[in-house]
């Protein structure tokens, strides 16, 4: 399977490698990012030494307008393919401290972010034959964070999203997942090496849901990670 993936919040850390396993595969990529264009531009230098096409798209997913333009830089490479909702808001805020506007600010990013891009990626997706969406979840949604209730109720909705839509679009060929990271912190004075190790399994597992290989694996929420 071959085209165009597009990867929101690419520019650094997990999007990163998530981008270079992508392009790895052989997917020309969209790097997406809110505000910063150098380190997105960074991350498509490393996927063009790789030998496909990269592009930067500067775009605040909790706009719909500004996401229909992200869509539009990703036509001009080619065919959709792939859509990997990465792009989050992770505030740290104890829960009594909790306001509307934190709930509002992890919502629109996370949850409606996402939304947005899926209402642009499925026509592109169904008119293409298949593809692949896959969506970033976390270990804190999964066990619960003390700081980061409101994150995690907006990460359970993309679960619910995953669910509903790999039903939904089963008949068209699209496969419709989630991957969660179970802990990629692994504490005060890790080795950068661990860190990245960490990223590039997350990474691994979405590029081997958006290849041939994974064609027959949907619905699912995969946690990648361990202790050791």
């Amino acid at each position: 399977m071959t085209g165009v993936a597009v990867v929101t919040g690419g520019a650094r850390n997990l999007g990163r490698a998530i981008v270079l396993a992508l392009a790895r595969g052989g997917y020309d990529v969209v790097i997406n990012a809110h505000t910063d264009a150098e380190g997105a531009e960074k991350v498509a230098a490393e996927a063009r030494e790789i030998g496909v096409e990269a592009v930067c798209a500067l775009a605040d997913v909790a706009s719909a307008d500004q996401v229909r333009g992200l869509f539009a830089t990703a036509d001009e490479l080619g065919p959709l393919r792939v859509l990997v909702n990465n792009a989050a808001i992770r505030t740290h805020v104890p829960a009594y401290n909790v306001t509307a506007d934190d709930w509002e600010s992890a919502r629109r990013v996370t949850l409606d972010g996402a939304m947005h891009c899926v209402f642009e990626a499925l026509p592109r997706l169904r008119s293409g034959g298949g593809g692949a969406i896959v969506s970033i979840i976390g270990g804190n949604a999964l066990r619960g964070d003390p700081h980061r209730f409101h994150v995690s109720a907006a990460k359970y909705g993309l679960v619910g999203m995953t669910k509903g839509l790999a039903a939904a679009c089963a008949a068209d060929r699209i496969t419709v997942n989630a991957v969660s990271p179970s802990n990629m912190e692994p504490g005060p004075g890790a080795a950068e090496q661990e860190v990245q190790r960490r990223r590039d399994a997350v990474a691994a597992t979405v590029a081997f849901l958006t290849s041939p290989g994974g064609v027959d694996v949907t619905g699912q929420l995969i946690e990648v990670g361990s202790e050791r």
